[in-house]
């Protein structure tokens, strides 16, 4: 990827990651930042509005650290095991999956007894997962299935790490649906990137002379005119 696209795509996904954060705070964050505008607090509205710009911007930034990763840990995991990486990546996956409520419920809910409050994160996030790869096997037209699942379910389960450890939910709220947003931005448009980042850099090497323009054979007109020929 050229250095403008990437300067694009990682621009893209701070904006995505930027408007999903405040949007998400202004609801669930309400006695952090709602209930001052409310109040008539602007002052402090003003405060906690550029406080959660800056976080917005944070989660974005983990969110594509992680993807960099992921496209890292992806090419040796396929190196390495080859055939056997994609069920490698199906057991992590459901590992991950069983991780998300098991771990929280030991640390928060055990003494409680109720595990039901447990399972709506990893619900949302297979939901997401599912969705997100159902399109990128349409984009891509391969089966890329447990790749899409395991980058959305298992990087999102690194990424929200320090937020699964604390008990208020409300961080987990305004992080999670921003995460899940951006991963899936990331996941989806890369290949647009790629492709923009080749023709970039072939319209450069062309405008140096170091390559011809390859020229395109009009295959149409010339049926025409074999057809033309033939009534003749």
């Amino acid at each position: 990827m050229t250095i403008r696209n990437l300067g694009k795509f990682y621009g893209m996904t701070l904006l995505l990651g930027l408007i999903a954060t405040l949007l998400v705070s202004l609801i669930f964050g309400y006695d952090r930042l709602t209930v001052y505008l409310f109040k008539g607090q602007f002052g402090d509205f003003i405060a906690a509005f550029i406080w959660f710009i800056g976080y917005g911007l944070l989660i974005a930034s983990i969110s594509q650290l992680a993807y960099f990763s992921y496209l890292f840990i992806h090419q040796l995991g396929a190196g390495i095991f080859r055939s056997a990486w994609n069920p490698i990546q199906a057991v992590i996956t459901i590992f991950a999956l069983f991780d998300l409520i098991y771990f929280r419920y030991l640390r928060f809910g055990r003494h409680a007894g109720d595990i039901q409050h447990f399972i709506w994160i990893p619900i949302l996030i297979l939901i997401a997962a599912v969705i997100v790869s159902y399109y990128k096997v349409k984009l891509t037209k391969t089966n890329v299935v447990i790749p899409a699942m395991f980058f959305m379910i298992v990087m999102t389960t690194v990424e929200l790490i320090p937020f699964l450890r604390v008990e208020d939910t409300t961080w987990l709220y305004c992080t999670i649906f921003p995460l899940l947003l951006c991963n899936a931005y990331q996941l989806l448009v890369l290949p647009k990137y790629n492709k923009a980042s080749r023709q970039e850099r072939y319209a450069r090497k062309v405008a140096k002379g170091e390559i011809k323009p390859e020229e395109k054979v009009q295959v149409k007109n010339t049926k025409v005119s074999a057809r033309k020929n033939k009534k003749k």
